[in-house]
């Protein structure tokens, strides 16, 4: 094995990765049995309206099915907030934020997020339509 790296540059390109020789099945995407006997998954990174040559997908070979995961469980938002922002009257005037302080013990990337503003509400009325005043 060389220990010079390789880049893959650009956007839009398409990439092939392996942790284990072998597992990438070769000239299909999902084969009714896989080399390694693993799990064959897509996940669509487009929505479904988008034409077919523009699709963005990863197909993705698993030991087990993503199906047999445990159950979700609740975790706090911490700094990742959602509408209707009523704490303080919104200002007119141009805003400046000082970069965000480092936090203090470890963070993982969905604890780095944090909301710097929004609009509206995610209540829904009945008929489906947003909740008045909160437009």
């Amino acid at each position: 094995m060389s220990d010079e790296v390789h880049y893959q540059s650009g956007f839009g390109n398409e990439f092939a990765t392996e942790a284990v020789a072998g597992a990438l099945p070769q000239g299909q995407n999902a084969p009714q049995k896989h080399p390694l006997g693993l799990y064959t998954e897509q996940f669509s990174g487009t929505p479904f309206t988008a034409p077919r040559a523009t699709n963005r997908r990863t197909w993705t070979y698993r030991i087990r099915p993503s199906v047999t995961h445990r159950p979700y469980e609740e975790i706090s938002s911490k700094t990742i907030r959602s509408g209707p922002f009523v704490e303080v009257p919104t200002t007119p005037n141009q805003l400046r934020w000082d970069p965000l302080p480092i936090p203090d013990g470890p963070t993982d990337f969905v604890d780095g997020i944090v909301t710097l503003g929004g609009r509206g509400t995610v209540l829904l009325d009945t008929d489906g339509s947003q909740e008045r005043g909160h437009l």
